[in-house]
């Protein structure tokens, strides 16, 4: 149900539409049935190319995890450990599947239900804004073709399971301040708790909702003393759970808050303002302007309540966006990731994921409030003029700076993808000034579009319908536009399964059921981290994959190592390379032995020398 009074103060709106009644036409039942219907159709074109892994550590992480849970043995792994909820929710798969293509092909689905599934509790957090249901229904499948939100079904992230889990989250607040009652404040510690398991970076979402339940020891102490039991222990559970997971997966425990720590040990006030300024700037490229809107509409009546001596729903999105804001900028804030990694990355400079799950709420919000048709044209002078000070920030004081040429992951910038396609080939001599033309245009052709897109939904903000119709048309084609970027990256990325195909049929003639993969090579960490992932999941399920150090040990108990391109130290105890098979930029090696012996003598092997 509705509350009783409109989210949004009454001194940023006009009035608010008597009982919506233009909302309960037939027309707009159409309108949120066509942006259901053109969402799923975007997100299941997104998600066509996702057959198989790309990351290996992100998505391999949670795959092996839910192997794991299933029963099932798994190779060794290596990654920083990633929060377990999303792999829990994919065990089921390996009951019943065992190739890992097509696991990955059944995961990919149920994160595509998972997307879909989202949009009903988000049109139940707009529709407190003062929208109809349909009207609300059609606000959250906009925010969910958005870029930011449908690429993601192009990867097999926790992503998507995630912003979920803080639409429950945020639903389950609005609704305990609405009526704050012992069961509600249960629900919403149990909900935080549950986006805190599926990913470390929501303990920024924990830390704000108990300061938040703290104040609301005020209202009614009983329910909050509830919440925050629930609370703590659900945080408790989900950090031992997390750490038990991680140390049987990949024998440590998670320590992706130690390059956090790092960060902040090469903290520089300049690196962190450039970053500030860069993240908003990406944040309002990924929704177009929407996210100025919302947060000027929470900033507005986050003080109305704080001015009546309470910390209500607003407060908590506030608290909970510039929480995670900051935690994000600051974790990108260092010389190393901005300046000096001899791998030049422009995601630091314009990271959205880390803010995606929280600032979606923010954009819905924002994009409601248009609907709702209560937005005063001083309030739109609020969001277009911050954004066009944060704009002209960005393209005359970050941009010139900025490695625009430098590499992009997509999965972590979705929302500034539509526009890779201006990206560079090449590096060029800095500082470049963007123009329209020249190499560093990127910066320049995004502000734009934000800028036309705000000042389109004001010249339009009687028409409502057509504000929605044209904000889902834009999410639309951006979402397009995004994902050839994406299938681009997604093309160059991996380990070709077709690679394995053949190393595969030679282990089973050869009823070899364990290999090793050397680690010592000469290649960077990541790639040796990589290679170990990628090649264990792709022999699965009927080889399992031990890591191997030839450094230390030239003899490993095994018949068949994947080694080093044009001569390892396993030679030195007689191995022998396997021609024919190169995998990830590997060579195959056969260990004296019995196999060994065969293989020689059917000639498949030339002996050393």
């Amino acid at each position: 149900m509705l509350s009783s009074s409109p989210a949004l103060p009454v001194d940023m709106t006009t009035r608010l539409q008597e009982g919506v009644e233009g909302a309960r036409r037939r027309g707009w039942w159409v309108v949120a049935a066509v942006a259901v219907v053109v969402n799923l159709a975007v997100t299941v074109k997104v998600g066509l190319t996702a057959v198989e892994p790309e990351l290996p550590f992100d998505e391999l992480h949670l795959l092996q995890l839910a192997r794991l849970l299933a029963g099932e043995p798994v190779p060794d792994f290596g990654s920083a450990g990633y929060y377990p909820l999303w792999g829990i929710l994919l065990t089921p798969l390996w009951w019943f599947l065992d190739d890992p293509g097509t696991v990955y092909r059944a995961a990919s689905v149920v994160g595509l239900v998972v997307g879909a599934a989202t949009i009903w509790p988000l049109a139940l957090v707009v529709r407190r804004v003062g929208l109809s249901l349909p009207q609300a229904v059609a606000v959250a499948a906009v925010v969910m073709t958005l870029p930011a939100r449908a690429i993601q079904a192009d990867y097999l992230m926790s992503e998507r399971l995630l912003f979920l889990a803080v639409t429950l989250a945020a639903l389950a607040a609005f609704r305990l301040w609405e009526r704050t009652t012992v069961l509600r404040a249960v629900v919403f510690g149990l909900a935080v708790a549950l986006a805190y398991l599926t990913h470390v970076r929501m303990i920024t979402l924990v830390l704000a909702s108990a300061v938040w339940l703290l104040a609301l020891l005020l209202k009614r102490w009983a329910a909050a003393l509830a919440g925050l039991a629930t609370l703590a222990a659900g945080y408790l559970a989900a950090d031992r759970l997390a750490g038990y997971l991680n140390e049987l997966l990949t024998g440590a425990s998670p320590s992706q808050s130690d390059g956090f720590l790092a960060s902040m040990q090469d903290f520089h006030l300049t690196n962190f303002v450039r970053v500030v300024l860069s993240h908003t700037w990406a944040q309002l490229v990924g929704s177009f302007g929407l996210v100025a809107v919302g947060f000027v509409a929470v900033v507005v009546w986050s003080w109305a309540e704080v001015r009546k001596g309470r910390l209500g729903r607003a407060c908590w999105v506030f608290g909970v966006f510039v929480a995670t804001f900051l935690v994000s900028a600051l974790a990108w804030s260092n010389t190393e990731d901005l300046w000096s990694a001899g791998w030049r990355r422009l995601d630091a400079w314009v990271y959205t994921r880390y803010l995606d799950p929280v600032s979606g709420i923010v954009v819905a919000l924002g994009l409601a409030v248009l609907v709702a048709g209560v937005v005063r044209t001083r309030a739109w002078a609020w969001a277009t003029g911050a954004a066009v000070a944060v704009a002209a920030a960005v393209v005359l004081l970050v941009a010139p700076m900025a490695p625009t040429w430098a590499y992009i992951t997509p999965v972590h910038v979705p929302g500034v993808l539509p526009f890779a396609w201006t990206l560079p080939d090449a590096g060029y001599d800095t500082p470049l000034l963007p123009s329209f033309t020249n190499a560093n245009r990127f910066w320049l052709l995004a502000s734009l579009a934000v800028v036309a897109c705000l000042v389109a939904a004001f010249l339009l903000r009687r028409r409502t319908k057509v504000v929605v119709v044209g904000a889902l048309v834009v999410a639309s084609l951006t979402t397009l536009a995004a994902d050839r970027a994406s299938d681009a990256y997604r093309a160059g990325q991996g380990l070709d399964p077709a690679s394995t195909v053949g190393f595969e049929q030679f282990l089973a003639e050869h009823d070899v059921d364990t290999v090793g993969w050397d680690f010592s090579c000469n290649r960077d960490m990541l790639s040796r981290g990589a290679g170990l992932n990628y090649v264990g999941y792709e022999l699965l399920p009927d080889v399992i994959t031990e890591r191997v150090d030839s450094a230390w040990d030239d003899d490993p108990d095994l018949d068949v190592v994947v080694s080093c391109w044009g001569g390892t130290r396993l030679q030195n105890s007689g191995a022998l390379h396997l021609e024919g098979y190169e995998i990830f930029e590997a060579w195959v090696w056969v260990m004296p032995g019995a196999l060994q012996d065969e293989l020689l003598a059917d000639g498949t092997l030339t002996p050393a020398g």
